[in-house]
């Protein structure tokens, strides 16, 4: 008999904290960790994760796809102030002239500090109406560049995803990267402006991601019952990680643990929603390793099945899946 297959992809998930912590929600049937690989850069394992092949070979590396972004976001050209010059007139707040064009002279990039400016106000007004002209244009560019993480056609037609498709089944994504994240894209290019940010300042961006996993949290929930296989994703356990995963520092780690069980509490509710009558599969594609205050080689998964044959590495689970679909 067929089930539905749930897969609930959490950037960052770290088996050692789950296993320390003891947090229940995320500890299914059966859990353990993966081998992701060398490249830690999200959207390349997650393509490894749906493809279950090295997508490297094909071109779609972390190196590339990051020298993609930085052209098509002119993050680090000296004509995009040229740019910025030449469209400037009277009727464009003095804003750009105070704060961007006297950069030409000074330096290549632009300035983190503008970019944090522009994004906090993009988050409290949730708008674009309320940026100036050039506070809008840098946001458009980086928002243009992340589409770059986008899962070419070759690769897309390898992963589990396309073969259900084939099969008839009903298949949803929820900002799962790299098919259709197209907000979370931008919130990880924005996240490195934020990591050595003041404490409020981190606050209010990680606030803004949760914000965001509710809604699509609030998505999965109205829509568990109309598809076969569902993929949703969330980046709040990175976030919180990068910034705040310090061992050392009591506070930081407290403010962690509140993320993963603030998190946890949520997919208590999805998981005993559809537990009896669909399969369940909890997977991150890192953890985070304090010590080099990165990402770490392993992954976690914990799925609602007793016996399965465990995977070892980020390769594995497209077979896995297969397997469940078919």
């Amino acid at each position: 008999m067929f089930r539905r297959v749930l897969i609930l992809g959490i950037d960052c998930l770290d088996y050692y904290l789950i296993q320390k912590w003891r947090l229940k929600p995320y500890l299914l049937d059966c859990c353990g960790y993966h081998y992701v690989g060398t490249d830690l850069y999200t959207p390349v394992i997650w393509a490894k994760f749906l493809t279950g092949v090295d997508v490297s070979t094909y071109g779609f590396d972390s190196r590339k796809i990051s020298k993609v972004k930085r052209i098509k976001s002119l993050y680090y050209l000296y004509d995009f102030f040229k740019y910025l010059q030449k469209i400037t007139d009277d009727k464009i707040m003095p804003f750009l002239k105070k704060e961007l064009l006297k950069q030409v002279n000074t330096s290549p990039y632009v300035s983190s500090s503008i970019i944090k400016k522009a994004f906090l106000k993009f988050i409290i007004s949730d708008s674009y109406e309320d940026l100036r002209i050039g506070e809008k244009i840098l946001l458009r560019l980086l928002q243009k560049a992340s589409q770059v993480e986008r899962l070419p056609k070759k690769l897309m037609e390898k992963t589990f995803v396309h073969f259900a498709i084939r099969r008839g089944l009903r298949v949803m994504p929820i900002e799962f990267p790299p098919i259709n994240d197209n907000i979370y894209s931008l919130i990880r290019i924005m996240l490195y402006f934020y990591i050595g940010s003041p404490v409020h300042e981190r606050q209010i961006f990680l606030n803004h991601a949760w914000k965001l996993t509710k809604i699509t949290l609030d998505l999965l929930l109205k829509k568990l019952e109309e598809y076969d296989l569902i993929l949703w994703y969330t980046p709040y356990i990175d976030i919180a990680s990068h910034m705040f995963y310090k061992p050392k520092n009591l506070r930081y780690m407290l403010k962690l643990y509140t993320v993963y069980r603030k998190l946890g509490n949520e997919i208590e509710k999805v998981v005993s929603k559809v537990y009896n009558d669909a399969i369940v599969l909890i997977v991150s594609d890192h953890g985070y390793n304090p010590a080099r205050q990165d990402h770490s080689y392993f992954g976690y998964w914990s799925i609602n099945l007793a016996n399965i044959e465990k995977p070892r590495t980020i390769l594995d689970f497209e077979r896995l899946i297969r397997r469940l679909i078919l």
